[in-house]
């Protein structure tokens, strides 16, 4: 997944209430960022820019 992908936050066990809260949404991939071995990317979501895990998204569209 790279910058300007449409992006859905997938449903996983032991999310806390906040990550529940943001399951199913539809947001955008603004930014990317890599600590260490786990990749982050900031994705535009509910009005707000959030840092969320690749691996807890799914991609809709990807961008050309």
């Amino acid at each position: 997944m790279k910058v300007g992908d449409i992006v859905t936050v997938k449903d996983a066990l032991g999310y806390n209430a906040y990550m529940q809260n943001l399951v199913g949404h539809i947001g955008v991939i603004i930014a990317d960022s890599y600590n260490g071995n786990e990749v982050w990317v900031q994705v535009h979501i509910l009005g707000k820019t959030i840092p969320i895990m690749i691996s807890d998204l799914k991609a809709v569209k990807k961008c050309p």
